[in-house]
């Protein structure tokens, strides 16, 4: 398989050892059995893993091996210029089942890992069966993903495809910058449709952050100093709804600048950003959803068996009541020897 190709690719750790090095071809129980790819697709051989270090640990024993699993699809000019879909079944481990994971291209399997191939290994790695979620960008880099060697007498430090200079230019791969000042525009990252399908009758088929199996809120409650910075007050912000700056320009092609147009907000005369119903984001540009399934409930101080005495309360409302009266009939009684 050669460039362009897709890559469909799965993260374990902790890695095998020994292994194959970056290019070659594995030898006999040096990597993974059980794989299966599809119709032009071959084992991804550029890169098997890496070494896994935490910046400013002076302590290796936190260091590991992760592998990466993958095979490449080729791609042509078609994946370039018309629609296409690209599809992951995910069914996670259970007992009896070790689960596994499959991609397809237009209904073609690109890769299918069984989790036995992983139980098999020995290295105690699984089909994940933590929450996940969906991430679709543009992933922007200057050597297209594939790691090249600095030219000669090119300095490789500064890389602007608008610049008249050589030495800000010269460190792109070949076509780099044609591509992005094509006369046709600029390439474009469209996706047409986003679908998720579940199992309402699999009990392995949840949505939501904290699961039975994985009952994270209470961990990331107890750590919050793992999960934020010094400027954070919270693991997790809220969703600004509205009030991201705009201009109302009906013309605009920036549908920030709109507000997501008039099905999903306004721009109010003090430039900023009112949605509509069903619409959030500073622009309005997201969907307003929710996930009302709850499977760790907050706790309560009633959870350990505690009721506060009722007693309390009630006294204190009818003294507040009490007094209350007495205000009024003494500001009746002066009122009356005035």
């Amino acid at each position: 398989v050669g460039q362009p190709f897709m890559s469909a690719s799965y993260q374990v750790a902790p890695g095998r050892l020994p292994r194959p090095g970056d290019g070659w071809w594995p030898g006999p129980s040096q990597w993974y059995d059980g794989l299966t790819g599809g119709h032009n697709t071959s084992l991804n051989i550029l890169f098997y893993g890496n070494y896994n270090h935490f910046r400013g640990d002076t302590n290796a024993k936190k260091d590991y091996w992760s592998d990466a699993i993958s095979f490449n699809r080729q791609l042509d000019q078609s994946h370039f210029s018309k629609p296409h879909t690209y599809r992951v079944e995910w069914e996670p481990a259970r007992p009896g089942h070790a689960g596994y994971i499959r991609w397809y291209l237009d209904n073609e399997i690109v890769l299918d890992i069984d989790g036995g191939a992983l139980d098999r290994a020995g290295q105690g790695s699984e089909i994940s069966s933590e929450p996940m979620y969906i991430l679709l960008n543009t992933a922007i880099s200057k050597q297209w993903g594939f790691p090249h060697q600095c030219p000669a007498s090119c300095p490789c430090k500064k890389y602007n495809c608008q610049s008249p200079e050589w030495e800000q230019t010269c460190g792109f791969s070949e076509g780099f910058c044609d591509m992005l000042q094509d006369a046709d525009g600029p390439p474009e990252y469209k996706i047409d449709w986003v679908r998720i399908y579940q199992d309402p009758d699999n009990e392995v088929h949840k949505v939501g952050c904290s699961t039975p199996e994985r009952p994270t809120r209470r961990y990331i409650e107890a750590h919050e100093a793992l999960y934020k910075t010094e400027d954070d007050l919270h693991p997790l912000r809220g969703i600004q709804r509205g009030r991201g700056v705009c201009s109302g320009d009906p013309e605009s092609s920036d549908s920030r600048q709109t507000c997501g147009g008039l099905t999903r907000g306004r721009c109010t005369g003090g430039h900023v950003c009112e949605c509509h119903l069903g619409w959030t984001g500073p622009h309005c540009l997201a969907h307003q959803g929710s996930d009302p399934i709850l499977y760790d409930i907050p706790d309560k101080i009633s959870d350990i068996g505690f009721t506060p005495p009722r007693v309390a309360p009630y006294a204190l409302t009818g003294s507040l009541l009490a007094l209350l009266l007495v205000f009024i009939v003494a500001l009746m009684w002066r009122r009356e020897i005035d």
